[in-house]
């Protein structure tokens, strides 16, 4: 897998571009990056898995920004162990927070030649949260990308996320969290 810092290091192949922070690359993730790894090799495009350098609460509300559940390698072996072609880790910086949806997901497609994007159903992005599967889904035949929103990995009647994770980790379920956090033959489950 090769990991790159910035759009303009892209080759420009058609993509499968997955959106998240990835923090962990919990179970969860691991399904919504084995869907974009499938889409990718189903249509010839690579898969570009597209995160952050740290959480952007770090910079939007340093007092809230959660603790780190896995380190950058970690979850970038965890990324390429699925089956990633790319890695884009991208340093998220104030302007890059108060970057707005539209423009950004415009320089993204464009940047990647992303034909496909692949995101969770709680994902947003941009300035102030705007950017949703819905807006993903409006804009698609204007900018030229399909979207694919995957469903949430439960965990009994949970659904599996970094928060959840945590939430264990301070119950002292480390052994629970584990299980979430450990690559998963098959995360479809």
């Amino acid at each position: 897998m090769r990991v790159i810092d910035s759009i303009g290091d892209y080759t420009g192949a058609p993509s499968v571009v997955a959106l998240g922070m990835f923090d962990g690359v919990h179970i969860g993730h691991q399904r919504l990056i084995r869907t974009a790894v499938e889409v990718a090799r189903g249509t010839g495009c690579q898969c570009v898995v597209s995160t952050f350098d740290r959480h952007p609460l770090a910079v939007i509300c340093p007092e809230r920004a959660p603790r780190q559940l896995c380190t950058l390698e970690q979850n970038l072996h965890k990324m390429e162990r699925l089956g990633a072609d790319w890695a884009l880790v991208q340093h998220f910086d104030s302007a890059f927070g108060d970057m707005d949806a539209e423009a950004y997901l415009r320089m993204l497609v464009k940047g990647m030649n992303a034909r496909y994007l692949v995101v969770g159903e709680n994902y947003t992005f941009g300035r102030g949260g705007r950017g949703t599967p819905g807006l993903l889904r409006t804009l698609e035949h204007a900018i030229g990308y399909e979207t694919v929103v995957v469903p949430p990995v439960m965990d009994g009647k949970r659904v599996t996320s970094s928060t959840y994770i945590r939430e264990l980790l301070e119950a002292g379920e480390a052994e629970h969290a584990r299980r979430l956090l450990d690559i998963a033959p098959d995360a479809r489950k």
